[in-house]
């Protein structure tokens, strides 16, 4: 079955071969080379629709290759805030807190992200086509739509057709209602971008903390399980396509913090936990839980689990409930 999934997805992928000649996959590879490339200045927005809308959240973003720069216009209680990952750290600036938490760069996980996509496309668990669609910012772009192999849409990309960049993303519930959108509403493209752009340079009385302590990564919960001293929750069972891809073991205040992280290549979710009193606005939490992200605290005895990710409602609510 697995070897007819991969003959029908390559025979779809040809037939969706872009005006230009290009299959779908080799318009994720463009993708993934401007990720790493690319230079550009410009705005960009964010709302969610579903389950409830939410103001737009506007951005002024700066980048070049993997490093960027982002600083938040709106809304106005994040304003004056910025990120700055500069390729090996990652350092959010609160103006309002007088402080500056580092953390490290999220490029690699970004990295990991985009290769299991192409891998799960390559198997056959993902289909993508491409179709003509609409200017974004005032560029033509092509459009990238990927479902599962069941049908059930995903996420959409509408991607630059000279330099491979995503201009507007969208994901979608099984019903191909959008629940999320992101999109530059101004670019410059290509721009020409100082390197001290990406400097970490704040007010002298900031204060500077690194949040997330050193990390040891584990392929199973049975090799991370011997240096915990609490059972490690999983679920019984998980959502279609997802899978543990690794455990992290982190020593906060000489107390483990465990993760599981699950992906199905395009979602991905990461389960934390740990007997430390956790507090909603920890700045552990904030690291771990970007603007697309949900977050679901719970206690189960003397453990607190934190579910963070960008899946779908239903995907969290499977999790949930076949923790064991």
């Amino acid at each position: 079955m697995k070897r007819l999934l991969m003959v029908i997805t390559v025979l779809s992928l040809a037939w969706c071969a872009s005006a230009q000649g290009q299959t779908p996959v080799q318009w994720l590879e463009r993708v993934e080379r401007a990720e790493r490339t690319v230079s550009l200045e410009g705005v960009r927005v964010t709302q969610f629709f579903l389950p409830t809308p939410t103001p737009p959240v506007e951005e002024h973003i700066v980048r070049s290759g993997v490093r960027y720069r982002v600083e938040y216009l709106r809304p106005l209680g994040r304003r004056g805030e910025v990120l700055i990952d500069d390729g090996v750290q990652r350092f959010h600036f609160l103006p309002r807190h007088k402080k500056v938490d580092v953390y490290p760069s999220e490029q690699p996980l970004m990295l990991r992200r985009r290769q299991e996509m192409v891998q799960r496309l390559r198997w056959g668990e993902l289909v993508l086509e491409t179709k003509d669609a609409e200017p974004v910012a005032g560029r033509k772009t092509v459009l990238l739509a990927m479902k599962s192999a069941q049908g059930k849409p995903l996420r959409r990309w509408w991607i630059d057709r000279e330099y491979g960049v995503i201009l507007r993303m969208e994901e979608l519930t099984p019903r191909g209602e959008v629940r999320m959108r992101t999109e530059y509403v101004r670019l410059t493209i290509p721009a020409d971008v100082r390197p001290d752009r990406f400097a970490p340079r704040f007010p002298a009385q900031v204060q500077q903390r690194n949040i997330l302590p050193p990390t040891r990564v584990f392929a199973s919960v049975d090799e991370a399980q011997p240096l915990v001293p609490f059972p490690i929750r999983q679920p019984r069972e998980l959502p279609s396509g997802y899978r543990l891809t690794e455990v992290r073991l982190r020593l906060i205040r000489m107390r483990p913090l465990v993760s599981l992280h699950y992906s199905d290549g395009v979602s991905s979710m990461a389960l934390f936990q740990t007997r430390l009193p956790l507090r909603d606005d920890m700045p552990l939490l904030r690291s771990l839980s970007p603007l697309d992200a949900r977050v679901q605290k719970w206690r189960d005895g003397d453990v607190t689990l934190v579910l963070i990710g960008n899946a779908p409602p239903e995907v969290f609510q499977q999790i949930r409930t076949a923790i064991k």
